[in-house]
């Protein structure tokens, strides 16, 4: 599998997830906000960040580069400490342990981009 393909198919997969993850953040903001420790409107407002930060993935798979999948690395990196962290203030087990699943979720999109990156540096020399 080509270097481009292998990162349109990370980038797609990620900004699938995204969406989802988002919408069900966004949907679901009533009953977890107490949960997470904030008011409903901020984790709302995490929701509609990931749908658009989807879309942002998404938009980025069309053309996949090296730069490309640097930015969405980054990002999912950061995306996965940060969710780690929260974990650790988690009100219930339940709680932690979806924190903890979608952090390891995340990293796991963030190795198919350094795959993805080694392939489409392979693939230009």
């Amino acid at each position: 599998m080509s270097g481009n393909r292998l990162g349109r198919l990370s980038l797609r997969a990620d900004a699938l997830y995204c969406l989802l993850v988002g919408l069900t953040v966004a949907a679901t903001a009533p009953l977890t906000a107490t949960a997470v420790g904030l008011p409903a409107r901020v984790v709302v407002g995490i929701g509609a960040a990931v749908v658009l930060w989807s879309g942002v993935v998404w938009w980025l798979s069309r053309r996949p580069s090296t730069w490309n999948l640097r930015l969405v690395l980054t990002a999912n990196t950061l995306a996965a400490c940060v969710l780690a962290g929260v974990s650790t203030t988690a009100a219930s087990m339940l709680v932690l342990l979806t924190l903890v699943a979608v952090a390891t979720d995340v990293a796991g999109f963030a190795g198919s981009q350094v795959i993805a990156l080694r392939k489409l540096s392979g693939d230009a020399s």
